[in-house]
């Protein structure tokens, strides 16, 4: 893969720095990149545009939903499952930015609303074996 066919959007995942790939195909996919770069420093997330950092927003977040929804949707050329399991960490990182830009980093009360709006199982009934492994990782990130 060439440096033209390769993005790289940084994130954190397990409170350590780490880099996500997002390949792009010579053809056939041109994806909805967002316009910024989000980073891990210490554990916390950074983003920054045009070479400035800049505090988290709900455009941030909702930047990176539309990204992971079109590569999820259009970069097929990827088995599913690696999709899925990419998009899942871009979401958990979108959920993150979402909940610092709500202040819930700041203000417990705030942060157990967003974690109690966060625990929206996709089950009418939730199953006994259903673990929330996004509800885990931003309990643990903010």
């Amino acid at each position: 893969m060439t440096q033209k066919h390769e993005r790289v959007v940084k994130g954190t995942r397990n409170f350590d720095k780490r880099d996500f790939t997002v390949p792009t195909p010579d053809k056939d996919w041109e994806c909805n990149r967002p316009s910024f770069v989000v980073s891990g420093d210490g554990g916390k997330i950074i983003i920054s545009e045009n070479g400035k950092v800049t505090p988290p927003s709900r455009r941030h977040s909702e930047e990176l939903i539309r990204f992971a929804i079109d590569y999820l949707m259009n970069n097929e050329q990827q088995g599913l499952m690696k999709r899925i399991g990419r998009c899942m960490g871009y979401l958990q990182v979108a959920a993150e930015i979402e909940a610092l830009a709500s202040g819930a980093d700041r203000d417990a009360v705030v942060r157990e609303t967003v974690l109690r709006d966060f625990d929206n199982p996709p089950f009418k009934d939730v199953p006994a074996y259903w673990l929330h492994p996004g509800l885990t990782y931003l309990k643990g990130r903010i």
